[in-house]
């Protein structure tokens, strides 16, 4: 297949927060105002972890000290948002990231880079970290249900589907995409290209 490669026009929006996502290096070493507060939350006593990431961080808290600490930080958002990062929460996990980067404006990105309508856009999700990416698209689709939140606003939500295997992993999965690939390939005759389920 085609190796992948870096949008630089995706990448520069942000690269005064993440520095030059190619960059790389220790997290500790690199510039910008992401690894700012990775640093800072090091010094506070908490265990960022940047493995794997360029763009992001995550923390991971387990003890009560710890939760208090990164909720006084998430709950700044004016103080996050000057610094240019906004932050979601993914299974008691806590993401840092660029603000003008994140699940739903990445799908806005692409949708206009791509020349899509909402109503064309299908996002499979399952948690609140997701929301951004599902209220950007005009149907979501989801596997599972990993937050009370999540599916308390299903119930209010008509162009959301929950899988029938809804929670068996990959077969919940292997369902929807079944459900889009039949829809995509055989349209509702005068349904103006909106994706239903």
């Amino acid at each position: 297949g085609e190796a992948m490669t870096l949008d630089t026009d995706w990448a520069r929006r942000f690269e005064g927060v993440t520095g030059p996502l190619e960059a790389g290096g220790l997290a500790e070493e690199r510039k910008g105002t992401l690894w700012d507060l990775f640093r800072e939350l090091k010094d506070m006593g908490l265990n960022p972890d940047s493995k794997g990431y360029t763009g992001c961080f995550r923390v991971d808290c387990k003890t009560p000290e710890s939760v208090e600490k990164i909720e006084r930080v998430a709950s700044d958002k004016a103080g996050l948002s000057g610094r240019g990062l906004a932050h979601a929460m993914n299974l008691g996990k806590y993401d840092f990231f660029p603000q003008v980067a994140g699940k739903g404006n990445t799908v806005k990105y692409l949708m206009d880079k791509w020349g899509l309508k909402p109503e064309e856009c299908v996002a499979m999700f399952d948690d609140d970290n997701d929301l951004p990416m599902a209220e950007a698209c005009g149907a979501g689709m989801l596997p599972g249900v990993t937050s009370e939140s999540v599916r308390a606003r299903l119930a209010h939500e008509p162009d959301w589907t929950l899988a029938e295997a809804a929670g068996s992993g990959v077969f919940a999965t292997e369902e929807l995409l079944q459900r889009l690939l039949k829809q995509v390939t055989a349209p509702i005759p005068g349904d103006g290209g909106v994706l239903k389920f």
